[in-house]
């Protein structure tokens, strides 16, 4: 079951927030464009441009499932240039900014 109380569990385990890394393939002709759109926003942490079979990889935090799905497919997915997603959902972080986070 996600959602409910599950997912209100979990916000509470990892500090409220439901933590994703987003692969993107794009069209490089709109990268500059989609690397500044997306920057704006306040629940990306982290953005990159990278080599190998993805072109952008961002790291997003949320309050709730519900918003992630929201900014993928509201906002990520209708960008001009978007070719493909891969969203992973953080389970457990261990690390996180250089800070190594307490084992339970």
């Amino acid at each position: 079951m996600i959602g409910g109380e599950e997912e209100q569990v979990m916000g509470q385990v990892f500090g409220g927030f439901i933590t994703a890394i987003i692969g993107l393939k794009v069209d490089t002709t709109h990268i500059e464009n989609i690397a500044r759109l997306l920057r704006e926003s306040p629940n990306v942490e982290d953005l990159f441009l990278v080599t190998g079979d993805l072109d952008l990889i961002l790291k997003v935090k949320f309050l709730n499932y519900k918003d992630l799905k929201d900014f993928i497919l509201e906002k990520v997915g209708k960008l001009e240039g978007i070719q493909d997603t891969s969203t992973m959902i953080v389970v457990a972080p261990y690390k996180e900014r250089g800070i190594m986070l307490s084992e339970k």
